[in-house]
């Protein structure tokens, strides 16, 4: 957008990342102050990918390497060795202008497992105030998604439509989403796009590279890379991170702050010795059962949700809900996930960026959907996901090296607890009950992946670790919290260096069961609180 010319370089806030928490931040304190606030952005500028502003680009989204930021996780011992596909969204929004628009708050007991200030009567203004900005709504119904919430109530799981009154457990209906009529409310749309904010400074490709950090433990500065140049941008007041749960603690931990012994192995000088920079990791994995009906698949959106405690050993508080269903339409999605998620299942990471190769295959691709049996079947084709709402499993992030172009090493630890291949496994069973109902076989439910069609238990559990991918709710690296070892503090500041806030999905001790995009959004409303005082914890 702007860039910063040479003798304009310091402000009063810099915030770095213009994903779902960044553009509110920097929104609400440009036009709640009167600061000079700069907003650095790795990726483009959101009209240079017009899909990222419409509430029906969602599909289009994810196959473009504009808006998709690539990386790949370790390999994963307990899902068949394989290096799992870990990338976020780019540019203006960050993954709230790549997303399905699925706007859910999470369950009261989700925010009881936060710290003292962010349970759920404390978050829940902040929500209100958000929802209003962001104008939600949930999508009609169609006969198809009536049919399957129909057959589900049949089941006892009750009907409940928007999902936003923190009581999830046992329900499942039209969620919210954030879109009207053909615009995506993304939080750069609400927060940003068309607002006057003169005092607003927005500069996309910007790579930032570290936080200055003076010898008083005070962040001063940001370095960062702009068209091959490097670039010092100076905060006389604070700097917010919004990079995300992968790279606000690959950013910290560049900047010196992290486990000492890690960063002394990548040959960076320590400021700040905090082991649980990148630590507890979390993320909802997810398998999809798909079923082939009898007719034309009627809708276009993840649109229906439902949650319901599969694992009643887990310590979890009775009632809360461990898993999340939601229907998903393949006419709709199927093609377009296609061409990221087949390069990525069969190529190696290094092979995967050869772009040429990846177009020779999203063209077989096209052939593939050409043929017209393919055609009617995908059509016909509906899926449901079932989503480990709860994971027990923690993993960690950890720097490659002290080049700041270099992925970070990431390990989700998936089904590193045996719990959380149980809670799957129990969904995927209620999933074939979900199709079995008199409603979903009436319209057609015939499995379409033969292991899916078993009752054994182990072949469902060995699919599950053959099929199962993220859902891209990363969080939980830089996590907040009242005792020692939580590294930031409960208004969001880091613990031991002044002027630094972490305002991101890294800061969430423990992931809530829903989608993760709304608390995250949240967060940055909240933050923007704390920074102007108007509501002290």
């Amino acid at each position: 957008m702007t860039h910063i010319s040479s003798d304009f370089i310091s402000f009063d806030y810099i915030i770095v990342g213009g994903g779902s928490s960044g553009c509110i931040v920097a929104g609400r304190l440009a036009k709640e102050s009167n600061k000079r606030v700069l907003l650095l952005e790795a990726g483009n500028n959101a009209e240079e990918n017009p899909d990222t502003l419409s509430s029906d680009g969602f599909k289009y989204c994810f196959a473009n390497d504009n808006v998709m930021w690539d990386r790949f996780s370790k390999k994963q011992p307990n899902c068949n060795n394989r290096r799992m596909y870990s990338g976020t969204g780019t540019g203006m929004g960050g993954s709230g202008s790549v997303n399905g628009m699925v706007y859910t708050r999470g369950d009261k007991r989700d925010f009881a497992q936060w710290p003292k200030g962010w349970h759920w009567e404390d978050v829940a203004p902040a929500f209100d105030q958000l929802e209003q900005r962001l104008d939600i709504r949930h999508r009609p119904g169609t006969p198809f998604t009536e049919n399957a919430l129909d057959g589900i109530e049949s089941l006892g799981i009750k009907r409940k439509n928007g999902l936003n009154d923190g009581d999830l457990g046992g329900f499942m209906g039209y969620n919210t989403m954030n879109y009207k009529a053909s615009t995506r409310r993304s939080s750069y749309v609400a927060f940003l796009k068309k607002q006057n904010l003169p005092n607003l400074t927005i500069v996309t490709g910007a790579k930032v590279q570290r936080v200055i950090i003076n010898e008083d433990k005070i962040a001063t500065g940001i370095l960062y890379n702009y068209k091959g140049a490097q670039l010092q941008a100076d905060a006389t007041a604070e700097i917010i991170l919004t990079a995300g749960a992968l790279e606000t603690p690959k950013l910290l931990m560049l900047s010196g702050i992290g486990p000492k012994d890690h960063l002394r192995e990548k040959g960076i000088e320590v400021v700040l010795n905090q082991p649980a920079i990148g630590q507890n990791l979390q993320d909802h994995t997810n398998v999809c059962l798909f079923f082939k009906g009898n007719k034309p698949i009627d809708f276009k959106y993840p649109q229906v949700y439902g949650f319901d405690r599969m694992n009643p050993k887990l310590d979890l508080p009775e009632g809360q809900p461990d898993t999340c269903f939601a229907l998903l339409s393949a006419p709709i999605t199927l093609q377009q996930s296609m061409y990221r998620m087949v390069p990525a299942t069969i190529l190696p990471p290094k092979i995967f960026k050869l772009k040429p190769l990846r177009f020779i295959i999203n063209k077989l691709i096209d052939g593939f959907f050409s043929f017209p049996f393919v055609e009617r079947t995908i059509d016909q084709t509906y899926g449901i996901v079932v989503i480990l709402g709860k994971p027990s499993s923690k993993g960690q992030l950890q720097l490659a090296s002290n080049n700041p172009t270099d992925q970070a090493i990431i390990d989700p630890a998936y089904f590193k607890n045996s719990d959380d291949m149980e809670t799957l496994y129990q969904g995927v069973l209620k999933a074939k009950a979900f199709s079995q109902t008199p409603q979903l076989i009436q319209w057609g439910s015939k499995p379409v992946i033969p292991a899916t069609r078993s009752d054994n238990p182990d072949v469902l559990k060995k699919w599950i670790k053959r099929a199962a991918m993220t859902t891209f709710h990363f969080c939980g690296t830089c996590r907040m919290g009242d005792d020692e070892k939580a590294p930031v503090n409960s208004d969001l500041t880091l613990k031991g260096i002044n002027g630094l806030r972490i305002a991101d999905a890294s800061v969430i001790p423990s992931i809530p069961v829903s989608a993760i995009n709304a608390p995250s959004m949240m967060i940055g409303f909240r933050a923007v609180d704390f920074m102007l005082k108007i509501n002290k914890l």
